[in-house]
Formats: structure tokens, C-alpha cells, sequence
């Protein structure tokens, strides 16, 4: 008979390893497929999460880069604008006008502006709050007069009756100005716009410039005014040695120019070269009421597309370079 050939019996302890093998190779795969699924969950994890951080953010920031142009609503507020055309030659319109060597005015275009302010003056008790030189200082631009009385009152109040401040110089017509004999040319004085006011104050020995310790210093501001020629700023103005000159460019301007200790040729550069094309610039006034403001250069047509605010009160500026000064009054809705 031939040889058998059947396959020898394993040991136990062969049995044993094999069971262990077998059990620590499902045991291998059992923990990479735990893994696996582990893996895939928290990626499923993370994608959630990263979705819900970007509807969160989606719903409460701004959409885009900011408004491309004042027709889009700015940040923080529900201003509405529309187009308007205004007219280019405007520019030359206003009270924040610049007028120096290098940008001149015609006097005779803001006689329908002017008040007299000697017949307009407001007495208190039957007393004038203030004095006017009466040759020199005839006329006024009508909002600028305005705000002067309440200045010039409040100052008359609280010093219990000094009248002694006197208007020596406001408006300007070509002939005023070229028979001064100044280093300020006709047709180049800002005294033109009759926005501005030379103050002295009466004393025993005369009339002589009002001090920059004055009341009037420290608080024209709250009265729309600032001074028109301070020292250290004689680069930008091209004036010296006329601090007493005051200048009304209105409430939120001259408080931003006061609290930045900016001249009226840097405010306007400021505006001209930062905020335009959509930038508009947050200020308040003294009382803190809020604005914004903002810069449209002028076209070169007849006409001057401005988007301006057709829910709040708003104002607009030429500034005798090149554009126009917009300012919003974000606390006077209308409509």
C-alpha cells in the first residue's frame, strides 16, 4: 500500500497563534475603519461649523468693500440719496470757500447774500452787545451774521454787559480792499465772502486786536466760526500777524477744524484728497450732533452730478477750487 498522505494534525498551541492572528488583524481593521469613520465625521464636523461662521458673519457685517459711490447707503445710517445736477459755476457759492493769493473772488457775487449789520444788530436791555465801525464794517453774509449776534450775545451775557468788542472789518468789496493799501490784493482777500471778521476790543487806550486769551477765542467754534488766520499756519495761508480775523464756515466744520487745529486751506485739502468717491467723514459739533461730509469734484460741464441725501437735511458748499463740500445732518430727518 502506498504512503498516506493526509496532512498531519496542528498542535494546540499551533491552533492558539492562529486564533491570536486572526483576532489581532480584525482587531487592526476594526481600528482603521473606527478611524475612518471618526475621520470623516469630524470633517463633516468642521464644514458645519465653518458654514455657520459665515452665515454669522454674513448677517452681521456690511456687504462688499464699502459703498462705491454716496449713492449706496454709508455704514450706521439709513441715508437715502438721489442725483441732483448743480451748477459748476457754484463752486464759487458758499461758505466754505478758500480765497487767498492763489484762489481769487469776485466780491460783487455775494451782494444778494450780504445783511447790513448795523441795521440788523440785536440790542439786550436797550444796550448793543457790540460795537461796529460803522466805515469799515457795514456788511455781512447773512448766515454768518446770524450766528455772530448769538456769539456776540452770549459773550455780552455772561460778561454781565461788556459791549466793547467791536467789528472793525467784515465784508470787502474790490475797492475796500485795494484802497488798504494791503499786501493782500484786491480780489484776493477772503474778507470778499463776508464771512469774515476782524474783532478789536475797546479799552482806554483805543481799540486794540482782540487777544487769543478772549472768550470769543475759546468758543467761536460753538458759534459755526474759527480763526481765520492762526499762528504757526502761515505756510498754508499765506497771512501773518492776523490772528484776530475770524471766519464763519459753519457749526460741525469748525469744530472738527478746532478739535484737529486745522486752517481752512488744510480742512478743505483734507476733504478734497480723503474724501471723495464715496469716503465720507463722521464729524460733530460742539452741541454733538452728528454729520457727515463728503467731496464732489465739479464737472467740467454746465452741470455737476451730486448725490445728495433725500431723507436728511443736508448742505452744499462750493469751495472756489474745484468741487463742492456736501454736509449731512444726520439728526434732521425729513420727509
Amino acid at each position: 500500500m502506498g504512503q498516506d498522505r493526509s496532512t498531519p494534525p496542528r498542535s494546540f498551541n499551533t491552533v492558539i497563534k492562529s486564533n491570536r492572528a486572526a483576532r489581532a488583524k480584525r482587531l487592526r481593521r476594526g481600528r482603521i475603519t473606527l478611524l475612518s469613520i471618526c475621520s470623516v465625521v469630524i470633517l463633516i464636523l468642521l464644514a458645519l461649523i465653518a458654514f455657520l461662521v459665515a452665515s454669522i458673519v454674513d448677517v452681521l457685517l456690511p456687504h462688499g468693500d464699502g459703498p462705491a459711490d454716496p449713492n449706496e447707503q454709508a455704514p450706521g445710517n439709513n441715508v437715502s440719496y438721489v442725483a441732483m445736477a448743480w451748477e459748476s459755476s457754484k463752486v464759487s457759492s458758499g461758505v466754505l470757500l478758500v480765497v487767498n493769493d492763489d484762489h481769487g473772488f469776485d466780491p460783487d457775487s455775494v451782494v444778494g447774500d450780504l445783511i447790513n449789520i448795523y441795521e440788523n444788530r440785536t440790542k439786550i436791555d436797550g444796550s448793543n452787545p457790540y460795537q461796529i465801525n460803522t466805515v469799515t464794517a457795514v456788511y455781512m453774509h447773512k448766515e454768518a451774521f446770524s450766528y455772530m449776534e448769538k456769539m456776540m450775545q452770549k459773550y455780552y451775557t455772561l460778561s454781565e454787559g461788556d459791549g466793547s468788542v467791536l467789528v472793525k472789518y467784515a465784508y470787502r468789496t474790490y475797492d475796500d480792499q485795494d484802497k488798504l493799501g494791503s499786501v493782500v490784493k484786491a480780489g484776493f482777500s477772503d474778507h470778499h465772502t463776508g464771512c469774515c471778521i476782524a474783532l478789536q476790543q475797546g479799552n482806554v487806550g483805543g481799540y486794540p486786536a482782540l487777544e487769543t486769551t478772549h472768550w470769543i477765542y475759546d468758543n467761536c467754534h460753538r458759534y459755526g466760526f474759527v480763526q481765520r488766520y492762526p499762528a504757526g499756519k502761515e505756510t498754508a495761508t499765506g497771512i501773518s500777524d492776523y490772528e484776530h480775523c475770524y471766519r464763519y464756515v459753519g457749526l460741525p466744520h469748525a469744530n472738527y477744524m478746532t478739535e484737529h487745529s486745522l486752517c481752512l486751506e488744510e480742512y478743505v485739502e483734507l476733504l478734497r484728497s480723503q474724501y471723495a468717491g464715496g469716503n465720507h467723514l463722521s464729524v460733530k459739533d460742539a452741541n454733538g450732533a452728528n454729520y457727515e461730509v463728503y467731496y464732489v469734484p465739479a464737472s467740467s460741464n454746465e452741470l455737476t452730478t451730486i448725490q445728495v441725501p433725500e431723507n436728511y437735511a443736508y448742505t452744499v458748499s462750493g469751495d472756489n477750487i474745484g468741487g463742492f463740500i456736501v454736509t449731512v445732518c444726520l439728526d434732521q430727518p425729513i420727509g
